[in-house]
């Protein structure tokens, strides 16, 4: 057996309490993610204390509605009869894997919107330094799928590209399949550095928000169609809801990106700095009222 298939899921155990590959990787992430938010948040004034706070009121929410999403698309495996203490137990069960990023980076969203007017900070002015750096955040965490030996792609039979990264052994199938999470890390981490390029030479607000997810829903959107699971919804509606859903979103967002780029021109507004953008995103004065002429 190749050692893709030899992996163990579990890291460690400290008596009945195993603590698993795919929890440290997710946490890893996070923290990464915390720590390149907390220095590019600086420009903005704002305090490593505050920008920890964020932390703990988005983290747990994004965890949650990603829970909820991936309980959601597989609903006939948690939702079944009797509904006992132990298929609870298995819906709520993070650790075991099963975390849809689609939907938690709108719970993390929110939890940045709650933080945003406690603190009365501009919320799409911290977005667009934050949100791209999930996608470090994301790819990281793929590498909990792999230990998993979840999120691969479509059988591969030909020898000669039974390799990693290509393919990954699983061993519950005892063959080869894409590996489709190292797909997806690799092109997470290029959009994150493409976007750490751009975002700080465009100004053009809201750029960071829709750039991350025409990048993020665009990469998954692709990587869908190769994958070989098939969640309980998909099967009701007979095709992939995630993957047109995904590149629907990438393309609204790419427009949009392209209206407000050529509404800012029109304005005589400058939107790419080549040495670096200015700060902040100043307010346009509102129109002052015609002074009546006096005769």
């Amino acid at each position: 057996m190749h050692w893709t298939g030899t992996l163990n899921p579990t890291a460690f155990e400290f008596g009945s309490l195993r603590v698993q590959w795919y929890g440290i990787f997710i946490t890893l992430g996070m923290l990464m993610s915390l720590g390149i938010s907390i220095r590019r948040m600086r420009k903005l004034g704002v305090k490593t204390e505050e920008m920890m706070v964020l932390f703990l009121i988005a983290i747990p929410m994004a965890i949650v509605f990603a829970r909820i999403g991936s309980v959601v698309a597989n609903y006939k495996e948690y939702f079944v009869t009797p509904y006992d203490w132990n298929a609870f137990v298995k819906t709520i069960a993070i650790w075991n894997g099963g975390l849809t990023i689609l939907w938690g980076v709108p719970g993390g969203a929110l939890g940045g919107l709650i933080w945003a007017k406690i603190y009365k900070k501009d919320f799409i002015a911290c977005a667009d330094i934050i949100l791209p750096t999930a996608l470090w955040a994301q790819g990281l965490g793929r590498w909990g799928n792999f230990m998993n030996q979840e999120l691969y792609g479509q059988l591969v039979t030909n020898p000669s590209l039974q390799f990693f990264p290509y393919a990954v052994f699983i061993a519950d199938e005892m063959a080869w399949f894409q590996a489709t999470f190292f797909y997806e890390l690799v092109a997470d981490w290029m959009g994150f550095f493409l976007l750490t390029y751009l975002c700080r030479r465009v100004h053009l607000r809201g750029f960071g928000v829709l750039s991350y997810t025409a990048v993020y829903t665009f990469i998954r959107g692709v990587l869908e169609s190769v994958r070989s699971e098939t969640s309980s919804v998909d099967q009701q509606l007979g095709f992939n809801a995630v993957q047109v859903l995904c590149l629907v979103v990438a393309g609204l967002c790419l427009l949009a990106i392209v209206l407000l780029w050529v509404r800012a021109r029109k304005k005589g507004k400058k939107v790419f700095y080549r040495e670096g953008a200015p700060v902040g995103y100043p307010r346009e004065p509102a129109d002052e009222p015609a002074t009546p002429e006096v005769e």
